[in-house]
């Protein structure tokens, strides 16, 4: 609606709840750009009041309670009317003043200790509830007190938004000052000024206030101040904001002792209010706390009003208006539209996407947000893994899953609903468009963009040819920005300290102009001019004297048609100070940045860095290069369907950065300009051994970001003769195979294989051991013939070096009896499979799992050949001894119970047949999760059972089937297609 008046209760999608109206209300109405009538609406039914306007282009609408009811039931009764008023609210942020809660422990950073006038946004970040209810419990025998009352957290949207405006603040990008500027500019503004910091007193918790309420503790005992750093003068001009637990009640609490009960309750909340259960009970919705007092007898009414204004300031978005209501229009049309945004590096293309992304999706919540970055084919597949992952599309996570065909289909169908792809970074076409594999296996990226009247497809690229490509004659070309779009871009970067030097408007030109008005250069610049306390001139100066080198420098590298001059050295010559000023100050920093630029740009996960320095080091060397806008911290893709995803890792090791490309770039000239390529080559290509080798197959999270980065690192010219470079390719080939994704895991066997072949002799263990996973990953794409020979030849170099019984040996034969299997050589690969079991038997014992496994693969033989009675006795000895080694519920047990089900239902039996599905089923939905691919099998063969047994669905299903998988024969059989589609047509160990 960006653009749009809003003109009835169903165009508003933002509610603002701010309970205590005559302290809460008066910031809140000063926030909003423009104020607007309230839409008529039925005030038999709704008592409320309201408040209607935009802030950036989002309409919101302001509720407050009568004065003196305010607390959750209050809270409650308002915004139960509220949200039936106003239909289409899909975000609601609760925005007032709260107790601050003190830490167990004083921090010796004063920043990182509450404050009065300090903001605590409720924040799920620790994977814990942002709000939890303090008072909903039970008590139990031995007096302790056991809470119960969790809170659903806010909207993904606002803690999506809210984890950029910490980055943004953290590099001095918000507009908190502005905002909080026009509370100082109105008739109340004494109303919201600081007090000064004397009158911010923490005093003991036992401490109780003397005197009377009104005397500012002026009479209160100094003796009995908690001890702590205290901020300085210039400190207390800084918007500081926490992001943690807040605990809601019913009362409000005055008593130091019950608030430090109530911390220690909910698990360090840093803030207690009494209003967010109420809301919470209509809507989930982002609670913000301005601290007014410790939640202590020192209660003062001096901080209240300064708390609310702190608490209601927004961030906006700077610019581009007309290329935004373009891009916005192109949106919300009907039909699968492709749109481009091209336009020189660094001047915005990205930023305008994300704003337009999040503008569509506050309003029309019902849209499903994508973001797909084309650096490269690994970057594209691996997002497109996370968005099935996330949408939690059957099979996606099957070992031979066709992830990219499996999104497209989901979002290709129009019961979806409503989606918005952005293809960010599309510069090299040849990425979406080259050919990849051979014959019918050859794919395309283009060839995977979903396709659906109710999807849109945004392109960002630098390249004139990619965006028509792409796009035809749907682009919109981005330049540099505007005067008056780039001297508002400095003034809300620049921080409160520097504003005064926007009033010299010849020295802001000469800025402008020197940077030649690209977004990136200002915003590099601005943020020098933060971090080291500079001036506008005295950057004009530093650029100046820096501008040869810098050009000499970074001059190849930059080498673009599409790219005038003038803005090649704007970039270069602010990326060549900033860096110089990193080097000097934060060699940590500098070894970061280094090391990133020996990888993709895109998804560096924080884990993957060396490690260098203290913890604490670590920690601002991330903040340095934030501050200088070198990174930026990767949002992940929104979950469509949950609220809360369970965090399998700590917040550490699941961060993950983007560099900009050109500064990507521009590091990388530098290195090989002062002779350090090699160097860092080498050491970020021996850092992702380390890393990929410490994998386990089941955390695939923690691994897969690797991935692309190994990929690029062993492309790196300068080290393709590095015995390093062998060892991070069989990494690779070992983890794309275990991922499905047989192709490029032939890509790097086949590398490895080369290498070796020059080095190491035919019968060498490591040479061996690479013919055996290339013939492997070869089966995994049905090339059995080609696999057989060198199966054939890898066994008899085995037998020869490591004579016939050795696993390795014994192994092979395995992979050569399933490449036999898939061509179906069923009598050779059964005679290989006896002799297999026999020489397991001989040298595990019979109960051991490879044993087994042996077996259950010798019956799925069998059953191949029509030998169904000697398959069937050899499924029940292999049954009975899993079920005596590993347990009734191990996956593998069921698994034989299943085939044993399978098998029966072949012969007609089908009443025993039904027993055994059920039981596979049943014990499925506990040992596996839901969607895994056996699951989807066993269920689909059951539903094929119960369906000609003329039996009604929900009677013999016992886990959840897909939609009308057993309705009608067509579905069936287009489930059964979908299976073989992702490589399940059999099961096999």
């Amino acid at each position: 609606m960006a653009g749009t008046k809003p003109t009835s209760c169903a165009d508003y999608h933002v509610a603002w709840i701010c309970p205590v109206a005559d302290i809460e209300l008066l910031p809140a109405r000063l926030m909003l750009d423009e104020e607007y009538p309230t839409p008529l609406y039925d005030t038999h039914y709704d008592e409320n009041t309201y408040v209607c306007g935009t802030i950036s282009g989002h309409a919101v609408v302001v509720a407050t309670c009568p004065p003196g009811e305010t607390g959750n039931v209050n809270a409650g009764r308002l915004t139960g009317s509220m949200f039936k008023t106003f239909p289409n609210i899909r975000m609601a942020v609760l925005v007032g003043i709260g107790g601050g809660i003190p830490g167990l422990a004083v921090s010796e950073d004063s920043l990182e200790n509450v404050h009065l006038g300090d903001v605590v946004v409720g924040w799920p970040g620790d994977g814990k509830p942002a709000c939890v209810y303090h008072e909903r419990g039970r008590w139990k025998v031995d007096g302790q007190f056991e809470m119960v009352g969790t809170m659903g957290n806010p909207d993904w949207r606002l803690t999506n938004a809210l984890g950029f405006l910490a980055v943004d603040y953290e590099m001095g990008k918000t507009t908190f000052e502005d905002q909080l500027a026009r509370l100082q500019r109105s008739k109340s503004k004494k109303k919201f000024t600081r007090p000064r910091l004397k009158h911010d007193k923490l005093f003991k918790t036992t401490y109780r206030h003397a005197g009377d309420y009104r005397s500012n503790c002026t009479t209160c005992d100094p003796s009995e101040l908690v001890q702590r750093p205290q901020r300085s003068e210039e400190q207390q001009h800084t918007l500081v904001f926490h992001r943690g637990r807040i605990a809601t009640g019913n009362a409000v609490i005055h008593d130091g002792e019950l608030r430090d009960q109530i911390r220690a309750r909910c698990d360090g909340a840093l803030c207690v209010e009494m209003e967010a259960a109420g809301v919470d009970a209509n809507r989930r919705c982002l609670v913000i706390r301005g601290i007014s007092n410790y939640a202590d007898s020192h209660k003062s009414d001096m901080w209240r009003s300064y708390a609310a204004g702190n608490a209601a300031a927004p961030q906006s978005f700077v610019g581009r208006t007309t290329q935004l209501a373009q891009l916005s229009t192109h949106i919300s049309l009907q039909g699968c539209h492709r749109l481009a945004i091209y336009g020189l590096g660094g001047c915005g293309k990205t930023a305008l996407a994300l704003e337009a992304a999040y503008r569509a999706g506050e309003q029309q919540p019902a849209h499903a947000i994508f973001w797909v970055p084309a650096v490269s084919r690994e970057s594209f597949e691996q997002a497109y893994r996370e968005i099935g992952r996330r949408l939690r599309i059957p099979g996606i996570t099957g070992a031979k899953a066709d992830v990219k065909q499996l999104v497209k289909a989901r979002l290709s169908d129009e019961g979806f609903g409503q989606w918005l792809m952005v293809v960010d970074n599309a510069d090299d076409v040849d990425v979406l468009f080259e050919v990849v594999g051979e014959g019918r296996s050859g794919d395309r990226l283009i060839d995977y963009l979903p396709h659906s009247r109710k999807g849109s497809i945004v392109f960002t690229t630098r390249a004139r040819k990619a965006a028509i490509d792409l796009a035809e004659n749907n682009v919109i070309v981005l330049g540099e920005l505007s005067e008056r779009e780039a001297l508002e871009m400095v003034r809300t970067r620049l921080i409160l300290e520097q504003q005064y030097q926007v009033e010299d408007e010849v020295t802001v030109r000469e800025f402008l102009g020197m940077l030649a008005f690209l977004a990136l250069a200002i915003v590099q610049a601005v943020a020098f001019i933060n971090r080291n306390d500079s001036t506008l001139s005295g950057y004009i100066r530093l650029y100046r004297a820096s501008e040869e080198e810098a050009g000499k420098l970074l001059s190849k590298e930059f080498k673009d048609q599409s790219r005038y001059e003038e803005i090649e050295n704007a970039i270069a010559t602010t990326w060549y100070i900033s860096f110089e000023q990193i080097q000097k100050h934060d060699k940590v920093a500098a070894g970061y940045l280094s090391f990133m630029a020996c990888t993709t740009n895109n998804n560096i996960p924080l884990s993957m860095l060396p490690i260098e320095g203290s913890e604490v080091e670590q920690i601002e060397a991330i903040g340095t290069l934030k501050a200088y806008t070198f990174i930026t911290e990767r949002q992940p893709q929104a979950d469509r369907h949950k609220a809360q995803e369970q965090q399998e890792h700590s917040l550490k090791s699941t961060a993950a950065f983007n560099v900009h490309p050109l500064v990507h770039l521009a590091m990388q000239g530098w290195l090989k300009a002062h002779d350090q390529w090699f160097g860092w080559a080498e050491r970020t290509m021996m850092r992702l051994v380390e890393v990929l080798s410490l994998g386990e197959i089941r955390l695939r999270k923690s691994w897969m970001p690797y991935l692309p980065h190994a990929t690029c690192v062993a492309d790196i010219h300068e080290i393709l003769e590095s015995e390093g470079r062998l060892t991070l390719l069989k990494q690779v080939g070992r983890w794309e195979h275990v991922l499905g994704r047989d192709r490029a895991a032939e890509k790097a066997h086949r590398h490895v294989l080369k290498r070796q072949e020059s080095t190491l002799g035919k019968e060498h263990v490591e040479m061996l051991a690479s013919m055996s996973m290339l013939a492997h990953t070869l089966c995994g794409q049905g090339k059995y013939a080609e696999a057989e020979v060198i199966d054939r030849e890898t066994l008899a170099l085995r037998e020869k070096v490591s004579g016939k019984e050795h696993p390795d040996t014994i192994t092979s034969m395995n992979h050569l009896a399933q490449a036999l299997g898939g061509q179906g050589k069923y009598a050779e690969a059964e005679a290989m499979h006896r002799e297999m079991l026999a020489l397991r038997e001989k040298v595990l014992g019979h109960e051991h799992p490879d044993t087994l496994a042996s077996m259950s693969n010798l019956a799925l033989v069998l059953d191949k050949q029509g030998k169904y009675e000697e398959a069937e006795a050899m499924n029940r000895q292999t049954l009975a001894r899993r079920e005596n080694v590993l347990g009734p519920e191990h996956p593998d047990t069921l698994t034989s119970v299943y085939y044993l089900a399978h098998l029966l239902a072949k012969q007609h039996r089908v009443d025993e047949s039904l027993l055994l599905y059920q039981r596979a089923s049943a014990g499925y939905d506990t040992a596996l999760r839901k969607g895994h691919p056996t699951v989807l099998v066993c269920d689909q063969h059951y539903a094929d059972l119960c369906a000609t047994q003329e039996q009604r669905r929900p009677a013999c299903s016992p886990s959840t089937l897909d939609s009308g998988a057993v309705t009608s024969t067509s579905k069936r059989s287009r489930l059964s297609r979908g299976l073989a589609k992702i490589g399940i047509k059999s099961l096999k160990h």
